[in-house]
């Protein structure tokens, strides 16, 4: 099992970790279709992963809104 960067001990079995990892290619290539640089889309998941507390706060915000 993976150990995630959260300090909680939270872990991911593998097949969850490969689900993950498929919709983070996808965020990727979506990303890029709308234009964004190979760099801007590793800078935008370079910060995303530093502050994972504020992604989740948006995302549930988001969610939440529709």
């Amino acid at each position: 099992m993976a150990q995630t960067p959260f300090g909680s001990g939270l872990r991911l079995t593998e097949d969850r970790l490969d689900i993950a990892e498929a919709v983070l290619a996808g965020a990727w290539r979506t990303l890029r279709a709308a234009g964004f640089g190979e760099a801007e889309v590793q800078a935008l998941f370079d910060q995303i992963a530093d502050r994972p507390e504020d992604l989740a706060r948006r995302l549930r915000r988001m969610a939440n809104a529709v």
